[in-house]
């Protein structure tokens, strides 16, 4: 994987990725998890993940490279944690 600028949002906003991969693409699940962990992702749950940098496109390629689109969902929020 090369290299990202891992640089915060301008728009102070956090990336959510929501997944729930079968148990056949274990495989897939797992790589992906590492290549979030890469992009600055930190784990809420097992399969909800967080980021306050601004690393959508790479996210996107992640999913792709996997094949996992019809498994993954990404949201945009405003903050994490209750306040």
């Amino acid at each position: 994987m090369k290299t990202v600028d891992k640089k915060i949002r301008s728009d102070k906003k956090w990336q959510m990725v929501l997944f729930d991969i079968p148990e056949n693409k274990k495989r897939q699940r797992d790589f992906f998890r590492r290549g979030l962990g890469y992009l600055g992702y930190k784990k809420l749950q097992r399969s909800i993940w967080v980021c306050p940098y601004d690393v959508l496109e790479e996210t996107k390629n992640l999913i792709k490279r996997y094949k996992l689109e019809a498994y993954v969902e990404i949201l945009l929020v405003n903050k994490i944690g209750i306040s």
